[in-house]
């Protein structure tokens, strides 16, 4: 992660909100996927699913599935997630065993 994109997060004070990003709900799946075996190919379907829902979020497309949440920042426009939301739409995938 760079330091423009580590200053940003600090400073739209995620932690405290327990808000994601996309590439926080990127690594989020990557590392259930990690220790769930033989879910390769489950796990590039479920990143793949995320990126096209991301990217009809991001442009203002509408969404074929309404499963996940997700929110604006205010000031900085960023789609964010919430932690809950995300969990819960990967446990509709068995993405957490």
């Amino acid at each position: 992660m760079g330091i423009r994109s580590t200053l940003k997060k600090e400073l739209m004070n995620l932690e405290a909100t327990d808000l994601m990003t996309a590439d926080d709900v990127r690594s989020y799946l990557k590392l259930h996927f990690a220790r769930v075996k033989n879910k390769s190919v489950q796990s590039l379907n479920l990143i793949s699913h995320f990126n096209e829902y991301h990217s009809q979020v991001v442009s203002g497309a509408p969404t074929k599935k309404v499963t996940l949440n997700y929110t604006r920042h205010r000031l900085f426009k960023d789609v964010l997630y919430p932690k809950k939301s995300v969990q819960q739409w990967a446990k509709q995938y068995d993405v957490d065993g």
